[in-house]
């Protein structure tokens, strides 16, 4: 089967799925999102760093309260700031906490910061910069600082109400001053993506009260730490001032077709000529980022909880987005998504599709958040679930109906925008997956026809065939190899299989790129012209 056949056929197995609650593609699985029941509330908590050891959640930094409070100018007030390490024990749902006013102050401060970036990396917990005040300077600032804490014997010590100081060290270092980026880990080495050095007292405009300079980088180094001393080595960056100029965004864990690991970024805010969020995803192996300039991402743009799912016979990529704060938010009676350039809180969920040829196409799921929830949680991982080593669930070894992991913590609102009032959410979730076996055991065996672009390479003129089986608009578009747009064309797609002829005639030999849009899917296919 050719390229553009098997991308093709990929979407087709995706868009005839349509049904009344959903839009746009949908994976070959359904998710359910149930509460856990607690005898007592469990803190609440967002924009805070992660680590776990078997039922036991540990949670450092983050904020009480909701998103920044828009009441007044002190959205980031110390008070807010979470001045405990806290530990969740899921075996019972009972927590404990630690003060952090019990250590040094320049440790403390760092630790109650707003979005640092973190990796849970074999017995420690490694968190770089963040948000919040600092004592010394007397200001709020992104603070420079990477901490490390053990993760067991800081659970240990929480839980005992024994002092936490003995397993946790600090160093300093100015190319990690930065917020609001992700930090990932891949093949041996941390990447620190995007973000930005924030400085002063966030407010609303007319009158800024802070400076921010976005890094635009992918900053690629070592940690080197036995135990005692730390440091950071092979420090470099990967520069992109347009693409890369990005924060509170999600980075996910994927597998590529051919087996190897890699890392996708995902939308994040703002962009340079409007406050508006980046809707290219960026695929990234260890070494190259590659931007999907053909594919809007649509929905859920903004920081929240991500479930990666692959499925090892056709190479695809399913990841799932829950809640949040999207550009588009899906009216369910309506059928349709709707722009809101003011970027609401959403309770969507949907799924992102990358199939083999790097493709991407994003559908709602007919589940919904319950409420308008999902902004900075975090989705954690059920250990019991068949995963790979990086977290990403094997979709063809689910025996049916799995608990994946759980959504905790985020920000919750009580309206879309308009200065809402948000709250730093409690409440807990199970999330299932369930493989659909029907749609597997049919992927296997092949499907319709969906896109054909015949000939190519070209001379006088190309025809694309087309057979979607779902009838309403399309678009085709056809850029010259340095992205810029030559051409657009609109017409109906039946359903049935039609050819709709587009001249070649006027172009120069050499490649171009087709791209073909419709409801809920882009595909981009390269083409030549000769003579």
């Amino acid at each position: 089967m050719t390229k553009i056949r098997m991308a093709a056929f990929l979407a087709a197995a995706l868009l005839n799925l349509a049904a009344p609650a959903q839009y746009g593609p949908q994976p070959p699985f359904t998710v359910e999102i149930e509460p856990v029941v607690t005898q007592s509330p469990l803190p609440g908590l967002h924009s805070f760093a992660f680590a776990r050891s078997g039922s036991r959640w540990l949670f450092v930094g983050g904020r009480i309260n909701g998103l920044h409070g828009f009441s007044t100018n002190e959205n980031f007030a110390v008070e807010y700031a979470n001045g405990n390490i806290v530990v969740i024990d899921t075996a019972s749902w009972q927590y404990y906490t630690s003060p952090l006013s019990a250590l040094p102050q320049n440790i403390a401060d760092p630790l109650s910061s707003t979005n640092m970036q973190y990796v849970h990396d074999g017995d420690h917990l490694y968190m770089i910069g963040g948000f919040g005040w600092d004592s010394t300077q007397t200001e709020f600032l992104t603070h420079n600082t990477v901490t490390a804490l053990h993760v067991n014997d800081v659970i240990s010590a929480v839980i005992s109400g024994t002092p936490l100081a003995p397993h946790i060290r600090q160093i300093t270092d100015n190319n990690l001053r930065v917020c609001g980026g992700e930090l990932q880990k891949l093949n041996g080495n941390f990447y620190l993506f995007f973000g930005h050095d924030f400085s002063g007292v966030y407010s609303d405009p007319p009158i800024p009260t802070f400076t921010q300079v976005y890094t635009n980088e992918i900053r690629r180094f070592n940690i080197v730490d036995n135990g005692t001393a730390m440091s950071i080595a092979n420090y470099s960056a990967i520069v992109d001032t347009h693409h890369f100029h990005r924060r509170d965004l999600n980075v996910g864990p994927v597998i590529f077709p051919n087996g190897n690991f890699g890392l996708e970024a995902y939308s994040g805010v703002f962009r340079k000529d409007a406050n508006l969020p980046y809707l290219w995803p960026i695929s990234f192996d260890g070494t190259t980022a590659t931007v999907d300039s053909a594919f809007d991402q649509r929905f859920n743009n903004y920081t929240c909880p991500l479930l990666p799912v692959f499925d090892s016979l056709h190479g695809t990529m399913y990841t799932t987005f829950f809640g949040g704060i999207g550009l588009y938010d899906f009216d369910s009676q309506a059928q349709q998504p709707v722009y809101d350039s003011m970027v609401p809180f959403v309770a969507d969920v949907s799924c992102l599709v990358r199939d083999a040829y790097g493709n991407h196409a994003q559908g709602v799921l007919p589940q919904e958040m319950p409420g308008l929830l999902g902004s900075n949680a975090k989705f954690v991982l059920n250990d019991a679930a068949p995963h790979y080593a990086n977290e990403v669930l094997r979709l063809r070894d689910l025996p049916g109906r799995t608990l994946a992991g759980y959504l905790v913590g985020g920000i919750r609102s009580t309206a879309a925008n308009l200065a809402p009032q948000s709250f730093a959410h409690d409440t807990v979730y199970r999330v299932y997956i369930t493989p659909d076996q029907n749609l597997l055991s049919a992927g296997e065996t092949g499907a319709p026809e969906f896109l054909r672009i015949f000939p190519n390479p070209a001379n006088e003129q190309i025809f694309l065939r087309i057979k979607t089986g779902n009838p309403g608009k399309l678009e085709v578009k056809l850029f010259d190899m340095q992205g810029r747009l030559l051409r657009a064309e609109h017409f109906s797609d039946s359903g049935a299989q039609q050819d709709h002829r587009i001249s070649t005639a006027e172009l120069a030999p050499g490649y171009y790129f087709l791209r073909v849009e419709g409801e809920g899917f882009s595909l981009r296919e390269k083409i030549g012209v000769t003579r």
